[in-house]
């Protein structure tokens, strides 16, 4: 059950950012302390690394893509790696096609600790922008209610009392208890203590797919698009 998440849909928060639009300016600064953003403006070569990963991403044109990839890119922990056995995912249509991909840039780009102004140094990049930062507490329940105004609700019914409204922020799924299958509502708990449901449309977790990328020669390489840990 858990794995519905970390695959799960993002149709709640990627209708208003079409791929190619600046997730900073698609957001409202009030929307909530993990909403869309983008950092990684000003570092060295990203407004073009980002330009045409965007019009690959639009075209779903593999070529352009992995031009931008490490010939290592690594896509699975288990071993899976390189631009050969990319292509083949994206030509089949399977994981880690091109809507996961759609998916996690349309979150914004984020920069890790030890990585320059200049774009030097050991750190890199990542999407979605709150990857490298330290979120939640043990990862793998850790999960991004995605939206503005959430309903967490009182029981696993979408007619179900209102305890709060979360935006943009993070909760803890409460994997042991599994989710209501009729109606799609996941059980956690919110970071100040509220335990309620909300819709597994509008959750993702926190090891859910991100793409990588470090300065390689002057220019951004995508070194990593994973998900899982």
């Amino acid at each position: 059950m858990r794995s519905r998440l970390i695959m799960g849909a993002l149709v709640v928060c990627l209708v208003a950012v079409p791929v190619g639009a600046n997730a900073t300016s698609a957001t409202q600064p009030d929307a909530g302390p993990l909403a869309p953003r983008d950092e990684c403006e000003g570092l060295p070569g990203y407004a073009e690394f980002r330009r045409q990963l965007d019009d690959a991403i639009a075209l779903r044109d593999a070529d352009a893509l992995l031009a931008l990839a490490d010939e290592s890119v690594t896509l699975h922990f288990g071993g899976g790696m390189g631009v050969v056995e990319w292509r083949d995912r994206l030509d089949a249509g399977e994981y880690q096609g091109w809507s996961d991909l759609a998916a996690t840039v349309n979150l914004g780009c984020g920069v890790s600790e030890n990585l320059g102004d200049d774009g030097e140094g050991a750190g890199y990049i990542a999407f979605p922008w709150y990857f490298p930062k330290p979120i939640g507490e043990d990862p793998f329940e850790t999960v991004i209610v995605m939206g503005v105004d959430v309903p967490l609700r009182q029981s696993p019914l979408h007619d179900a009392k209102i305890l709060t409204r979360i935006s943009w922020d993070w909760a803890l799924a409460r994997y042991d208890e599994g989710d209501d299958d009729e109606t799609g509502y996941w059980p956690v708990t919110t970071h100040d203590g509220v335990s309620g449901y909300v819709s597994e449309h509008a959750l993702r977790s926190i090891v859910d797919y991100r793409l990588v990328a470090n300065r390689q020669d002057g220019e951004w390489k995508i070194t990593a698009f994973v998900a899982g840990d």
